[in-house]
């Protein structure tokens, strides 16, 4: 983004503020295949990175998550690691408050995230302590989602010139030809697709656990591509 604009960068994941909806701001949100999210949360845990692996590495139960984390080929280990993550006994450990909330009872930290990040405001966590049924989410979502466009992590790149161009931001084409060159910067170690991890069951957790984004945005399990 530094490549395409002049303006501030002010982290990520980070709530948006009252502020932010003042004047003609257009707001973009990027979006992804919950299934390969899962996966990817993994394997990048397994590369010893990100905010999941470091919450479950030290928490209290950091025995039972760290073996999960050894091989990135294991499917065992990442089935069971999705599990637990969607396990009210360990809920806890992953951080971000999730545990917290009714919703972790019946839908999964990418809803979660998804809503806080999307659909919330800054000071406004309480609307989500209130949310305590699938309908009841679906319909937050329909009232206070913030996002003009959603990218997809699929099509990324495109998607984003798409919409910046739509704003009448010009991209030029060397540009562009730079920044689909470049690798992703959160690549996880190599691994084999997703069909090789999930099981019928495995599947199903998750198309239970992120109704809401698999049904807004019309994501398929892997055993369906």
């Amino acid at each position: 983004m530094d490549d395409l604009f002049d303006g501030e960068s002010v982290g990520s994941h980070n709530l948006a503020t009252h502020e932010m909806f003042t004047g003609k701001r257009v707001f973009l949100g990027s979006i992804r295949d919950p299934w390969e999210w899962y996966l990817s949360l993994w394997a990048f845990g397994c590369d010893k990175k990100g905010a999941v692996f470091s919450e479950t590495h030290n928490s209290e139960n950091s025995g039972k998550w760290r073996v999960l984390y050894e091989n990135v080929k294991d499917a065992d280990a990442f089935r069971t690691w999705l599990y637990t993550m969607n396990d009210e006994t360990y809920l806890a450990d992953i951080g971000e408050g999730y545990g917290n909330y009714t919703i972790s009872q019946f839908a999964g930290l990418m809803t979660y995230r998804y809503l806080r990040l999307f659909c919330t405001r800054r000071g406004s966590m309480e609307n989500i302590e209130r949310l305590s049924t699938f309908e009841q989410i679906k319909n937050y979502d329909a009232d206070h989602c913030f996002i003009d466009h959603f990218i997809r992590n699929e099509t990324l790149e495109a998607d984003l010139f798409c919409w910046l161009e739509t704003y009448g931001v010009q991209i030029s084409g060397n540009i562009k030809s730079e920044i689909l060159s470049r690798p992703r910067s959160n690549a996880s170690p190599a691994r084999p697709g997703a069909e090789y991890y999930y099981d019928i069951g495995s599947e199903n957790l998750v198309a239970r656990r992120e109704q809401l984004i698999v049904e807004k945005f019309e994501y398929v399990a892997p055993s369906v591509k």
